[in-house]
């Protein structure tokens, strides 16, 4: 992560004297949510059926959406012990031959959960979980074969990168992206149409806000099996982003910009947005209470500098419009009130259904704090699930 001298300094003063104070008072039960997402160049993978030998998977594309909770009351006593639940999973692939495409996703009958141990004083993290995955290959499709069930034990070995620094460093940044850079390796043995199958999976990993993406033959294949999960995608929030004017001493992270060709939406096509877990109007090491959240289209996806008040010169409007607050300024010998509302962007609630106007390229979200700044907010665990064009 890169830090400007101010960051610096905060982690500083966070590491050194802050930390007693949040142990005291900001330690508690704190979530971690993000996509574990593939990097497809360092990556491999085989499959053998039977007795013959094992072809190589290329293109190795996609990830899981990971929830992790631990009790940072735990970080004076030792590893921080926890939970991970595997809320989404989604990795595609091509084999030679008959095999073809294979598509992984999580059994939404099933459960992929398991512990988690941090250790935050240098020493190996992990965890350990069960996998609960169905898959599906072009022989599945051409003999009309049922997926395969692929249930397996498997501890994912987190290094030691996961450190008390690392953990300040990510509550000064507001975001966990990176913390869980490591390798994933699976092995599954299982049957397609009563022909043994052997599944092996080495994959480079790393983490962040946003779902994986995939070329567009996987996902036209894949994209069916993998919303059996449900059609909705998360997308983590930094906690300390806004596109909102921020006053003298505040620094707001950029917020979220999500192409809508990612999304696969475009004009007139409707998105329901949902929020998912807290945030906090402070910078604590435990879950906050807030959520509130707004948004706004933008025909580009440029963000400019925090002390403009038109931070996203393209912004479309959607309606209806959230009314944002103001900030006081103090201008010797007058004290002003700033305004941070703009005119087009929108409110997120718990759930909002909002239909993409003409002209949108890109949906931009940020958390809406009630104190209207930014850089003392914390959480790791806030976001939105975003399904275009929901089921009445």
């Amino acid at each position: 992560m890169a830090f400007s001298n101010a960051a610096r300094k905060r982690l500083s003063t966070l590491a050194l004297a802050g930390l007693a104070a949040l142990l005291g008072t900001g330690c508690g039960n704190l979530t971690i949510r993000t996509w574990v997402t593939v990097i497809e160049d360092e990556s491999s993978g085989e499959v053998q059926t039977g007795t013959s030998r094992p072809v190589a998977i290329s293109r190795l594309q996609g990830g899981f959406l990971a929830k992790v909770t631990v009790d940072t009351n735990q970080i004076l006593s030792g590893p921080l012990q926890g939970t991970i639940e595997i809320e989404d999973v989604r990795i595609a692939g091509q084999a030679p031959g008959g095999i073809g495409q294979i598509c992984t996703w999580g059994d939404p009958a099933g459960v992929s959960a398991g512990t988690v141990t941090l250790d935050l004083f240098g020493g190996p993290s992990s965890a350990d979980l069960v996998l609960d995955l169905k898959a599906r290959t072009f022989l599945h499709q051409l003999f009309m074969l049922p997926p395969t069930a692929l249930d397996q034990a498997v501890t994912f070995d987190l290094g030691s990168g996961f450190t008390l620094d690392s953990l300040l460093a990510a509550a000064i940044d507001g975001s966990a992206d990176g913390l869980f850079a490591t390798r994933a390796p699976f092995e599954s043995d299982s049957t397609i149409g009563g022909l043994p199958v052997h599944f092996g999976l080495d994959l480079a990993v790393t983490n962040g806000a946003t779902p994986p993406l995939f070329d567009a033959d996987l996902l036209a294949n894949c994209g069916v099996s993998f919303a059996e999960q449900g059609e909705a995608l998360f997308h983590g929030l930094n906690s300390k982003s806004s596109y909102l004017q921020a006053q003298a001493g505040d620094e707001p992270v950029a917020p979220l910009v999500v192409p809508l060709a990612d999304l696969g939406a475009g004009s007139g096509d409707t998105l329901r947005l949902e929020r998912v877990g807290t945030y906090s109007d402070a910078t604590l090491l435990k879950d906050g209470t807030d959520t509130a959240l707004s948004g706004v289209f933008s025909s580009t996806a440029e963000v400019k500098a925090a002390n403009l008040r038109t931070r996203v010169p393209g912004a479309v409007d959607a309606g209806p419009n959230v009314k944002t607050g103001y900030w006081k300024c103090l201008i010797f010998p007058l004290c002003a009130f700033v305004s941070t509302d703009i005119p087009q962007d929108f409110p997120v609630a718990a759930s909002t259904d909002v239909v993409v106007p003409a002209g949108a390229e890109y949906l931009i979200l940020a958390p809406l704090p009630p104190a209207y700044t930014w850089n003392d907010n914390s959480g790791f665990g806030f976001g939105v699930d975003v399904t275009v064009n929901p089921a009445p």
